[in-house]
């Protein structure tokens, strides 16, 4: 059987979870989960249930944030001088030097 600091340990592992990314989902000081995790103080008895929560439904580690995901940066592309944008005169030049440089950098090409 499990502790609650092993638990909390494989469901960081599981996740993805930072300390304090889990520190925020649980709402407690990132110095608390210090403790939890690795000073050997006890966890109160309410984590187990909270746990036993995150484990089983998503929805609630949703509300939590105790989802990792990785969020891309998404540039911008077609801003106004940009030689992709639609109705830009340079475009068909920009996309033609872009599929050239892509099929020589196919290792079959």
């Amino acid at each position: 059987m499990m502790t609650v600091r092993e638990r909390l340990h494989a469901y960081m592992k599981q996740h993805r979870l930072t300390r304090q990314r889990m520190a925020d989902a649980l709402s407690t000081p990132v110095k608390t989960m210090d403790g939890w995790l690795y000073e050997g103080v006890t966890p109160p008895a309410v984590m187990v249930r909270m746990l036993d929560l995150l484990e089983q439904r998503s929805k609630v580690r949703t509300w939590a944030e105790a989802n990792w995901s990785r969020k891309l940066r998404r540039g911008r592309p077609f801003e106004r001088g940009h030689p992709y944008r639609f109705n830009d005169p340079r475009r068909p030049q920009a996309l033609a030097e872009a599929r050239a440089r892509k099929v020589k950098a196919l290792p079959n090409g």
